[in-house]
């Protein structure tokens, strides 16, 4: 006689909510963009959290997973990943999360 397994609940695993952990804010930045290979070009911040943003600018060589470096002003530069790009737009994690003042310089607040 083979006996059929039960399965609970409480085995299955359950989908992560797709909710960010912080709120954005709006942002209107001109940043430049720098590969590790030594591409630049500028980008327009669209939007800024503490753990990241979102940039829309002319790179072709920008990649999911690239490390860049975002230079916003001549003295202040964020090191960061790409976690994702197309058509223009693409999203960067900064290595470390800036402060909320910092944020807040970026975005039109």
């Amino acid at each position: 006689m083979v006996a059929k397994a039960k399965i609970s609940n409480s085995d299955t695993v359950q989908p992560r909510p797709n909710t960010r952990r912080v709120s954005r804010r709006i942002a209107e930045a001109v940043a430049t963009i720098r590969s590790g290979s030594g591409d630049r070009c500028l980008a327009r911040i669209r939007d800024v959290s503490v753990f990241g943003c979102s940039l829309v600018c002319d790179a072709p060589w920008l990649r999911t997973g690239m490390f860049v470096a975002v230079q916003i002003n001549g003295d202040w530069s964020i090191q960061a990943v790409v976690r994702w790009a197309r058509d223009g737009i693409g999203g960067i994690e900064f290595l470390r999360p800036i402060t909320d003042t910092q944020a807040r310089e970026i975005s039109c607040e």
